[in-house]
């Protein structure tokens, strides 16, 4: 067995440096910086945000609280007219996908889609929305 050439050695050495400094470097990245993670919040701390933000003295505030109610009462007429599209538009891709899985693939779909559906359940509960 022959020894290892010095050019070889060096580019082994070098490389092992370059990961070893990467993973040094990424694992402080993540200990040094906090994780960014989605804030789920209410419309309530949405409005409270967007008041401290802009600084909204009272009456601004009441016209803002005042155009959300109006929007948010009226995208719901809109949605019960348009709901029942969307539904029948919905229910057709699924049949439509179906079509094209094995039974077992199947079988998950429909485990998914019951569990989108809890989850979109809970949220609603959550906005206290009545399904």
């Amino acid at each position: 067995m022959s020894a290892p050439r010095p050019k070889s050695l060096a580019i082994m050495f070098l490389l092992g440096a370059f990961l070893m400094g990467g993973a040094v470097g990424f694992a402080a990245e993540r200990a040094v910086t906090t994780p960014v993670v989605p804030r789920v919040t209410d419309e309530q701390a949405m409005l409270d945000e967007l008041d401290h933000e802009l600084a909204l003295n009272d009456a601004q505030r009441r016209v803002v609280d005042s155009v959300w109610e109006w929007r948010k009462t009226r995208s719901r007429e809109i949605m019960r007219i348009v709901r029942p599209s969307l539904d029948s538009l919905r229910d057709s891709a699924r049949i439509l996908m179906m079509n094209t899985f094995d039974s077992t693939q199947v079988a998950g779909f429909r485990r998914l889609l019951e569990r989108n559906q809890r989850m979109a359940d809970s949220a609603a509960r959550a906005r206290g929305e009545v399904r």
